[in-house]
């Protein structure tokens, strides 16, 4: 069985990979919410095992309110109850985040979606502007 690595409070420096989590409750969790206020951190409850995994959680401010205070995590309507930014080294520890987090039987639907900081889009467009003339799409001739 491998070892694991040691949990620390701050990941380690280096090239992250950044994505967008969304997931919803089971109403078993969420009555264990209601219930139990101490359980209600679930930041708290989540940052050894990102920590582990190598990554940290993003902080959102917001320079146009009043007291622009980093915010972790935010709730949400719609398909998803709660979405927040990790960082992660690679692919293989967001799954293994996921995983760990679905396998605890409190969560009913988990999404990941890999976001791209928004200067390696704009490298993107000059990579596919460059290169966008070797693409002939269905329909458009030869």
């Amino acid at each position: 069985m491998a070892e694991r690595p040691k949990s620390s409070k701050a990941a380690p420096k280096g090239r992250q990979q950044h994505y967008l989590v969304q997931f919803s409750y089971t109403s078993a969790a969420w009555e264990d919410l209601l219930k139990n206020r101490d359980k209600r951190d679930r930041v708290k409850a989540v940052e050894n095992l990102v920590s582990r995994l190598g990554g940290c959680i993003g902080k959102v401010t917001f320079s146009c309110e009043e007291t622009s205070m980093p915010r972790e995590k935010f709730g949400s309507f719609g398909d998803y109850d709660v979405v927040v930014l990790i960082a992660f080294p690679n692919d293989q520890a967001a799954a293994s985040f996921a995983m760990a987090i679905s396998a605890g039987k409190g969560i009913k639907s988990f999404r990941t979606t890999r976001v791209l900081p928004w200067h390696e889009m704009m490298s993107a467009m000059e990579t596919a502007a460059a290169s966008r003339a070797d693409y002939i799409p269905p329909g458009q001739g030869k």
